[in-house]
């Protein structure tokens, strides 16, 4: 081996030198290189579970955010649909309300006209009643006591219905 260093011009602590390093490279193969592959092994792992969880949760943000505008949707819709409702039976309402209150002017005018016949009715009466009574007081004028009250009631009826075939 002498002879190879001679030749190559190699001394020896280049040799030695050479030799830790091969060592060191083994120790390094052998020992640490296995802890740092298996961490940067790791730290892939990690990270692609990262990764993947993110986009679960991603997908599942997606998922709820998807439920959420359905349900805004539905609730948009029962407004809706409530509103609609409510409308309808303010308008049921309102007819109802007005078909009561012609039903009531109905009722008030009937019941007007027929106070108003009953007024007409009792001032007729009224007047027939004087009109007879001025007709025994002008036919005991002229007649005096001749004619008894029964046939003084009887005229009086008498006119009293010729009078009632009049317009009025």
């Amino acid at each position: 081996m002498d002879a190879i260093v001679q030749v190559l011009n190699i001394n020896n602590t280049l040799v030695a030198q050479v030799f830790n390093f091969i060592m060191l490279l083994i120790f390094l193969r052998v020992v640490v290189y296995p802890h740092i592959v298996k961490m940067l092994e790791d730290r892939q792992n990690f990270i692609a579970n990262n990764v993947a969880a993110a986009e679960e949760e991603r997908k599942q943000a997606e998922l709820l955010h998807k439920q959420y505008l359905d349900e805004l949707q539905k609730a948009k819709n029962e407004a809706q649909s409530i509103v609609q409702k409510a409308s309808k039976a303010a308008e049921e309402q309102a007819h109802e309300i007005i078909e009561a209150a012609k039903a009531e002017s109905n009722r008030i005018k009937e019941s007007a006209l027929q106070d108003i016949n009953r007024e007409k009715e009792k001032a007729v009466a009224e007047l027939r009643d004087q009109v007879a009574t001025l007709s025994i007081l002008v036919a005991s004028k002229v007649v005096s006591e001749k004619i008894t009250a029964d046939m003084q009631r009887g005229m009086i009826d008498e006119f009293i219905k010729e009078a009632g075939d009049l317009p009025c």
